[in-house]
């Protein structure tokens, strides 16, 4: 109740359709209590967490409009510290996220947004002079998700920045124990598979390769690279639980025991990867399923997740729209659906076991067999649940799916605990310089894993076809049909055998149908930054891009086209004409306006789109013919006779 109003407040803000939807909301709740008396006490909870999720959606806004009214729109002096920062495009400048603590010298605590910084670390205090505005409204609900109030620009007119040196709080102590770990991890192995590695345990990204990264996008494994719920289930669960004898597992005290050691477990790894929020929040839940064992409380997996997305959500309802969040919400939902289909299948054939045995009270000693087996079957299930889970987020988001992400979560899925956990134990050894031939062994199978992943990710992604994108609309519409189905084979009971291959069938219909719809339609993406965004032009799996903007833009394309799920870039206009970073897409054609000569022309054909690059003496400019419509592109200053 009180996610789904937080979520609602956010996308029906300040419409004609939000006060109608909640009085309906409000009388229907009514309705069923006053009505059914079996359903009286959900209705009730659910109005209870609705009039909650108001409250928090009432808190947040009150807060960020007083935000804004105190200092937005003048210059004001900032003592900030730098919490991540990421390339941009003119040399010695940097995309910062601050973290504010004082306002002309007042203490003050919210976070900004800085697009052109001059070059400065992560960890570091800055003070300077800024000038504060509102986010866009295109870009509002993503800022605002992330806890950012204001966008913030340096004052030209004001004193350069200045750099205090290190922050002493608690965040900026976890980012450089990140880096130190991060760096003991990465001594031995080569860079590929030391960045891979330093990403998935301990959350440090700089060091992933542009190629590996699309890799692990085309085969369906990017969610591996980013730190979150998951692999704390992993690193915390019991994936290989059925391997443990069932006396064991009845033991209360062990029970306790475990549950304690998990709960460090999840507090080392927030701490190893700087406390995100995906982390924090799978680390709630596992320390209130923890409480709930030594409290003599049965475990809930759906109220630990619950009680985990309210603390997350309590301060900043905006928090609702992350998609990390969304994520590990849909990841944890299908891993627990998928954990009770395979319980429910496993008790059922052990009941038809011991009825068909010829002497039910002796254990026979082929019995052992089938356990190992179903613990395999668990992992399996398991990754296929959770796979499918996510996918309405993506498809809403307007992501694109894999064909082979569940097969590929399937196949890989018992890697990850033990690359986490060698990981873990190669980064703490190499601090320690008398470990040094224990750190030797626990680099090397940790290398010889990712290794591994790694090959198995750049054999996938290699495959025709990878990735698949869905129209947003459509796939709004896909999902309510599958959950519909899904819904009346559970309320008319019908036999999974039969309900399984039909809502499987709905599926590949809807997938092909969606896919034969959106055949040769053109899409035209800017990505990047709002001053100088590149323009990604996509038809099927091929594209046209034009380049502007540095490193970070050219990650923004890169996510862009593996969005679109393209295989080939068939021509990438470079339309800068002093630019102070090399474009390392690859693509068929490359046309660069540095290397043109001025008043110089050029006309290229290709799937998506007619391209024509004019160079002047100021900057360049490239025209787009698709179908009977013209689009423009500038970069620089470009002067035309007509």
């Amino acid at each position: 109740g009180m996610l789904g109003v937080e979520l609602v407040c956010v996308f029906l803000p300040q419409t004609e359709l939000f006060v109608p939807f909640a009085a309906f909301f409000v009388a229907v709740c009514l309705l069923v209590l006053c009505i059914f008396d079996a359903a009286r006490k959900a209705a009730l909870c659910i109005l209870l967490g609705a009039a909650v999720g108001m409250a928090s959606v009432l808190h947040t806004e009150n807060r960020l409009e007083r935000i804004r009214v105190q200092y937005a729109g003048r210059p004001l002096v900032l003592t900030a510290e730098v919490e991540s920062t990421a390339d941009s495009y003119d040399p010695g400048i940097v995309d910062a996220v601050l973290h504010v603590e004082k306002v002309n010298g007042s203490a003050a605590s919210f976070r900004v947004e800085c697009s052109a910084l001059p070059e400065c670390k992560a960890g570091e205090r800055v003070q300077g002079r800024f000038i504060l505005s509102a986010p866009a409204s295109g870009s509002r609900v993503s800022l605002y998700a992330d806890g950012i109030a204001l966008q913030a620009e340096m004052d030209e007119d004001g004193p350069e920045l200045t750099v205090l040196g290190e922050s002493g709080s608690f965040r900026a102590r976890t980012h450089r124990l990140q880096q130190r770990l991060s760096a003991s991890l990465r001594r031995r192995m080569d860079g590929k598979t030391g960045g891979v590695l330093a990403a998935m345990t301990t959350g440090d990204r700089s060091y992933l390769s542009s190629a590996m990264r699309s890799a692990y996008r085309g085969a369906g494994l990017a969610h591996v690279l980013v730190v979150s719920g998951m692999h704390v289930s992993i690193l915390c669960g019991d994936i290989l639980s059925t391997l443990l004898p069932y006396e064991w597992e009845q033991s209360y005290r062990r029970r306790r025991c475990r549950a304690v050691f998990r709960s460090l477990l999840a507090f080392l790894l927030m701490g190893v990867t700087g406390f995100t929020p995906s982390v924090c929040r799978a680390a709630v839940a596992v320390w209130v399923g923890a409480l709930g064992v030594w409290l003599y409380g049965p475990p809930d997996t759906l109220t630990s997740l619950a009680v985990a997305g309210i603390v997350m959500t309590a301060g900043n309802s905006y928090a609702v729209c992350d998609i990390g969040f969304e994520l590990s919400f849909a990841a944890v939902v299908g891993t627990v659906a998928g954990g009770v289909c395979i319980r429910r299948a496993r008790d059922a054939w052990y009941r038809q076991f011991w009825k068909n045995a010829k002497n039910p009270v002796k254990r026979p000693w082929y019995f052992k067999l089938p356990e190992r087996l179903w613990g395999l079957a668990e992992s399996i299930c398991i990754s296929f649940c959770a796979s499918v889970a996510t996918f309405p987020v993506l498809v809403l988001r307007g992501l694109s799916v894999s064909i082979y992400a569940v097969a590929s979560s399937m196949a890989v899925l018992w890697l990850i605990q033990p690359m986490m956990l060698l990981g873990l134990g190669t980064a703490f050894a190499g601090l320690v310089p008398a470990l040094a031939p224990l750190y030797g062994v626990l680099s090397a199978a940790s290398a010889a894993l990712t290794g591994l992943l790694d090959r198995w990710a750049v054999w996938i992604s290699a495959k025709p076809g990878a990735g698949i994108y869905f129209d947003t609309a459509y796939a709004a519409i896909v999902c309510l049909v599958l959950i519909l189905l899904c819904w009346l084979a559970f309320h008319w009971r019908v036999r999974l055998r039969v309900a399984g291959p039909c809502i499987l069938l709905a599926a590949a219909v809807s997938i092909g149908l969606g896919n034969a719809l959106s055949r040769d339609v053109v899409h035209i993406d800017l990505v990047g930054s709002a001053n100088a965004p590149a323009v990604v032009v996509t038809q099927n799996e091929t594209a046209v891009v034009l380049f502007r903007g540095g490193a970070s833009t050219q990650n923004a394309v890169e996510n862009q086209l593996a969005r679109r799920g393209v295989q080939t870039v068939e021509l990438l206009v470079d339309l800068r004409t002093k630019p102070q970073t090399v474009c390392t897409l690859e693509a068929a054609r490359t046309v660069r306006a540095e290397q043109m000569a001025a008043n110089t022309a050029q006309e290229l054909r290709c799937t998506p789109a007619r391209v024509e690059v004019l160079r002047t003496r100021g900057g360049s400019l490239a025209r787009l013919t698709i179908g009977n419509r013209q689009f423009v592109a500038l970069s620089g200053n470009v002067e035309l006779a007509e």
